[in-house]
């Protein structure tokens, strides 16, 4: 009886994976939730703001190693594509707007489209989306759908190119 159990949860296991390589589970796409927080420009900036763009919506924190990892190649990918329509917004998990903005400028990047608010602002936003681990990615289509959901080494153009 105890083998039976053993082989029932290996069997399980084996259609868990089998059901991931072949489309089985794939959750439909859902509609991103809205949100509007500040950037580090001061500007306020509303999810809505970029409706029929292409969206890569990347949680992100300076101290975060996995983070400075990923993020010159999700902002490479934005670059690629933005003649197509395709922008980036970070929503930066840093404790403070200062954080973000030297470690940014320091590397050369953009702070226009780095958003925070407050911490605590930021916190929502992250929860919103179920955000549990950071670096995250979310590509978002033109009509507001999410279409990939997961870590941003993950992603790449083939993930975007189809919502061209």
């Amino acid at each position: 009886m105890k083998d039976l159990g053993l082989w029932l949860i290996l069997g399980a296991a084996l259609l868990a994976i089998a059901g991931g390589l072949i489309g089985f589970g794939e959750r439909p796409p859902e509609p991103a939730p809205a949100f509007s927080l500040v950037s580090l420009d001061g500007e306020v900036v509303s999810l809505s703001d970029y409706r029929g763009q292409i969206v890569l919506l990347d949680f992100w924190a300076s101290w975060c190693k996995p983070c400075r990892t990923t993020f010159p190649a999700v902002h490479a990918l934005a670059e690629e594509y933005a003649d197509r329509g395709v922008v980036l917004l970070v929503v930066s998990l840093d404790a403070s707007e200062e954080d973000s903005r030297d470690h940014l400028l320091a590397e050369g990047f953009p702070t226009d489209n780095v958003l925070w608010g407050s911490l605590e602002e930021a916190r929502a936003v992250r929860n919103l989306y179920g955000v549990v681990g950071i670096p995250h990615t979310f590509v978002i289509d033109r009509d507001g759908l999410i279409r990939f959901d997961g870590y941003p080494r993950n992603l790449t153009g083939a993930d975007v190119e189809p919502w061209l």
